[in-house]
């Protein structure tokens, strides 16, 4: 009967870590990886300044495109008149968001005025919205990542008022609305219909770092194969705990360093062979809203197949443009190759 009952126990005990294992593994299948590409460029840049921008936005999205994973771009409103017709070349595939990323590099919005802040974000909008092409998908919107992650209780405000899904400007365990410092996905932000997105931190030496690339290169001074470590490290951490991964890679980073562009790239190839699931940040803030994971793209899919070729762009874009634009086309490599004068009414 002892034996008996030791051979019960047995198979339970069996039984159960086989579960736990299973567990862990269905966890890490299903971890959600949100990347924020933030998009710089000088406000007016010579043409060779234009093509070293325009190269660095290729090199990241190239790493996304062709597995039709889903992004967001977070561009800033300087560079979008050198740079808007690639970045309306890519707003108009299904697996790309566009979002707003302030309108100048390093912009402190939060010691603005009220007013100001809502004209700087009305503008930001607008130009956002010029990013569009005739019989192509209308790029709105959803969201706003503030530089440097500055901003106020005005800015919530108004960000609210204008009707946007979520504000990005929050760092997990660092920099959060009270209440929420163990939150890691998208959460409502009191009496508002607008939700905080942490970005992910990573725990070293003591302090949490957030993972962006800028702040590993520039502040840590942490070199390529440093930074994909951390990337894998953050990765497996989300895995166990059920978290997303949100990262920021930035063109005038990534995009132009070597090392870092190879981290980047290893990480995205790492995380589908662990099956990660790839979402915007919209859809990041929606499935927390719905409070479980949904599949939206893990490798190929048909997400390029609105993409459309370089055909009508030109005079489609000029035709519907909020902004007043010249285009002159130019050929470079085998991508699509624009170059772009932009005059902005004041």
């Amino acid at each position: 009967m002892q034996k008996t009952q030791y051979l019960f126990y047995g198979i339970a005990s069996s039984a159960i870590l086989l579960i736990l294992a299973g567990g862990a593994v269905s966890t890490n299948d299903q971890v959600v990886v949100n990347l924020m590409i933030d998009i710089n460029a000088p406000p007016s840049p010579t043409s060779l300044e234009e093509q070293i921008a325009f190269d660095s936005i290729v090199n990241l999205t190239n790493g996304i495109g062709p597995k039709g994973l889903n992004v967001t771009l977070f561009p800033t409103g300087e560079a979008i008149p050198s740079q808007r017709l690639r970045i309306t070349y890519l707003a108009n595939s299904s697996n790309y968001e566009v979002s707003m990323g302030g309108m100048i590099k390093d912009e402190k919005i939060g010691s603005k005025t009220s007013s100001d802040q809502k004209a700087l974000l009305a503008e930001m909008k607008r130009y956002v919205e010029a990013c569009h092409i005739c019989s192509g998908k209308e790029t709105k919107p959803a969201g706003f990542k503030p530089q440097s992650f500055d901003q106020n209780e005005d800015t919530y405000k108004i960000l609210n008022q204008m009707g946007m899904l979520y504000d990005a400007g929050f760092k997990a365990g660092v920099l959060y609305l009270p209440g929420h410092e163990n939150d890691t996905w998208p959460y409502r932000m009191n009496n508002l219909n607008i939700y905080a997105v942490p970005v992910s931190t990573y725990a070293q030496q003591g302090d949490r770092i957030l993972l962006s690339d800028r702040i590993a290169k520039e502040e840590e001074k942490l070199s390529g194969p440093q930074w994909y470590d951390i990337l894998e490290s953050k990765f497996e951490e989300s895995a166990k705990k059920g978290d997303p991964v949100v990262l920021i890679f930035d063109n005038q980073i990534t995009g132009r360093d070597a090392d870092y562009l190879e981290a980047y790239l290893n990480f995205i190839d790492y995380a589908l062979s662990k099956k990660a699931t790839f979402v915007t940040t919209s859809e990041l803030v929606k499935m927390s809203k719905a409070k479980k994971p949904v599949s939206t793209s893990s490798g190929k899919s048909a997400a390029t197949s609105n993409t459309v070729e370089s055909g009508c762009i030109a005079c489609d874009a000029l035709e519907n443009a909020t902004i007043n634009a010249t285009f002159e086309n130019k050929t470079a490599s085998a991508d699509m190759v624009v170059s772009v004068t932009q005059n902005f009414k004041d």
